[in-house]
């Protein structure tokens, strides 16, 4: 037993000292040869004897008993109560942050849909007419100039000003301390239908008529096609200005980096501000202390934010600083910052309905693509993954950057939420090696969730 644990430490320490000083960039890798074969870490894996230890032990258990390297911090709640809170790693506590990668995505998409709410955007409305509301379009067959889809006055500022739309007449019982202000017209149709699902146009995000429209490349506009709906749920196509379309929006699921960073930019738009600035009027808003977002190099925000932990990144022939530089591009789509207490409340406030109408948030949690991951069975929303496996539903979403990696579990049927965020980046040359630790935590609580529902039902 000594033997054996000397040769763990030896093999950490190895681990430890085997690294690069290339730093990587991979948002959200794609699965390859080098994925876990599915349910690898095996949810039917855990002895009697771990089953009966309490879940927060178990997860415990698991990360100080990793082969893989680990430094960050986690947290697990239930009931917005925490039962596991644990820092690792040095420097590391309760009030480091770090950059969450992906997991941006979910308050870029959130910041998006309190948009809709208020008028200012729409789901089903095209990119183009948003970026470009200014320029009037050729009709390729006549060659006629006509003005964009919705008809604007003279003096009307395209820069600053959206469409405004007459308030739907409701309820006020039936609604919401999110819906207060105005509702979007998704709401004000479902309302009125008194419907349970959003209109399918809305869902996927374009008109039948408009899809059997004839489209042709134009190298100064996106797609006509691609719509906000397209962009939040991966499935845009989109690539850089003056390129054509990967695929025609709403086909497929690709993940764009890209699509969410355009989002990013339509937010200053119509909201008239920086998104930091949002962010941080929505940190305040909602009580979300920890959470901002600051461009620069890591070491530039540490001079005003001395909490954020240093991102570290790992090759095989050392251990270096991340040289991550955090811009205006990256921050919607990867680069905000939290602690994981931050983080973990605002998942319980966006999954309670805090945020935004019961209809946006059904839009955001709808699955509206099959997509391919490590993990199996899994959709996308908008800025979540979904898996309803077994019966057992569940959110979340991962990040990586060069110097952090990042996971969000939420499971709503239990109220039951983790947030783990790290300062330590793996080579991605072995993508199961890379999310070995987060499978195995994973499947943990997975298994522990899906083993109380059958013993409830029992």
């Amino acid at each position: 037993m000594k033997l054996r644990i000397n040769v763990i430490t030896l093999r950490r320490s190895v681990i430890l000292l085997s690294f690069l000083t290339a730093p990587v960039y991979a948002d959200f890798p794609p699965p390859g040869d080098n994925s876990p074969p599915k349910n690898s870490v095996s949810e039917q894996a855990e002895s009697h004897k771990q089953q009966a230890l309490p879940l927060e032990s178990r997860l415990k258990e698991a990360i100080d008993n990793s082969l893989q390297p680990f430094s960050g911090s986690i947290l697990l709640t239930q009931e917005g109560k925490p039962l596991l809170n644990m820092h690792k790693g040095r420097g590391i506590n309760q009030q480091s942050s770090f950059v969450i990668a992906s997991l941006s995505k979910q308050i870029t998409a959130t910041l998006v849909l309190q948009a809709v709410d208020a008028g200012k955007l729409q789901l089903d409305r095209s990119l183009n007419s948003y970026r470009f509301q200014n320029e009037m379009l050729l009709d390729s067959e006549d060659g006629r100039e006509q003005e964009q889809e919705n008809e604007q006055s003279a003096d009307f500022n395209a820069k600053f000003e959206t469409r405004q739309e007459d308030e739907p007449e409701t309820d006020p019982d039936k609604i919401t301390e999110a819906d207060e202000d105005t509702l979007p017209d998704s709401a004000t149709v479902a309302l009125q239908s008194q419907a349970k699902t959003p209109h399918p146009e809305l869902l996927y995000g374009t008109s039948m008529h408009a899809s059997q429209e004839p489209v042709k490349f134009n190298p100064n506009r996106f797609d006509e096609r691609i719509t906000l709906h397209h962009l939040l749920s991966h499935t845009s196509g989109i690539d850089q200005l003056g390129k054509p379309n990967h695929f025609e929006p709403g086909t497929q699921f690709q993940y764009s980096n890209y699509g969410y960073s355009i989002l990013g930019e339509l937010l200053e738009q119509v909201n008239q501000q920086t998104l930091p600035q949002q962010i941080a009027d929505f940190k305040l808003a909602y009580r979300l202390g920890g959470l901002y977002a600051e461009m620069g190099s890591i070491n530039d925000i540490r001079q005003r934010a001395p909490a954020l932990a240093i991102g570290l990144t790992e090759a095989a022939n050392g251990l270096t600083q991340s040289n991550l530089e955090i811009t205006p591009s990256l921050i919607p789509a990867g680069g905000i910052i939290s602690t994981t207490t931050a983080f973990s409340n605002f998942q319980i406030k966006l999954h309670s309905g805090k945020f935004f109408s019961p209809q946006s948030y059904q839009i955001m949690t709808t699955p509206h693509s099959q997509i391919d991951f490590l993990w199996p069975d899994m959709s996308y929303g908008y800025g979540l993954r979904i898996n309803t496996e077994n019966n057992l539903t569940e959110y979340s979403h991962t990040g990586y950057l060069p110097g952090y990696m990042s996971m969000t579990l939420y499971y709503p049927q239990f109220n039951l939420g983790l947030v783990m965020l790290e300062n330590l980046s793996l080579n991605l040359n072995s993508l199961d090696r890379v999310f070995e630790l987060h499978s195995q935590v994973r499947a943990i609580i997975r298994n522990r969730l899906i083993s109380t529902q059958v013993q409830d039902v029992k």
